[in-house]
């Protein structure tokens, strides 16, 4: 299954790896430099001005507009339709 994370972009929910809150650049060392690595390596897409959350997929980090909470509950629905 695919999941919408804005910008007209799809990600395979098997591809996604975490789906953190853009605040955590501010107050998590291990999620700068994660960020800071993939952006050295053309692996991070999207604008982070703009951006609310950070997708890391198996491939890289996609920055969306879109708040954690309500991918997250994207995802969910996607997996079970019925909630």
């Amino acid at each position: 299954m695919y999941l919408h994370v804005g910008q007209d972009i799809m990600v395979a929910t098997d591809a996604i790896v975490a789906i953190v809150s853009k605040e955590l650049l501010e107050t998590s060392k291990d999620v700068r430099d994660l960020y800071a690595k993939l952006r050295s390596e053309g692996r991070v897409s999207g604008n982070l001005k703009e951006a609310k959350t950070l997708v890391v997929t198996r491939t890289g980090i996609i920055l969306s507009n879109i708040s954690a909470n309500t991918l997250v509950r994207r995802v969910e629905r996607l997996e079970d339709p019925f909630r």
